[in-house]
């Protein structure tokens, strides 16, 4: 190969299926992994647009849940004008971070069970 020859990832993907993994090929991997760690490394830590949008219908979760211990999404959801499958998915987020814990009650008879939260 030529000092002006771009390595490219298909020639690379070409030289391992082919079964062809020189000391390039592990260079270029290795590079290739290094470049992944770096952007990974500089995501980590970032929030995301819906993170932000969504964190202060977490504070009004959390704040509603500390006056309401024991309350369902669905209550949640009317109280704070959101919807039960986002106060839902929230709240989840919220007990796994460890904030709420979540229980599962008897809605009605014949209804099945929901799930009801409360500050942890």
């Amino acid at each position: 190969m030529a000092t002006n020859d771009k390595y490219t990832m298909r020639k690379f993907l070409e030289a391992v299926k082919a079964g062809n993994v020189t000391e390039v090929e592990q260079k270029y991997a290795e590079a290739e992994i290094a470049k992944l760690d770096a952007r990974n490394e500089a995501r980590k830590g970032k929030e995301t647009k819906t993170a932000k949008e969504n964190a202060p219908i977490k504070e009004q979760i959390k704040a509603f849940v500390g006056e309401n211990p024991g309350v369902t999404a669905e209550a949640i959801g009317k109280a704070i004008g959101q919807t039960t499958a986002k106060v839902s998915a929230l709240a989840t987020q919220l007990a796994d971070e460890g904030v709420l814990t979540k229980a599962d009650v008897k809605k009605a008879v014949g209804q099945g069970k929901v799930k009801a939260y409360t500050l942890a």
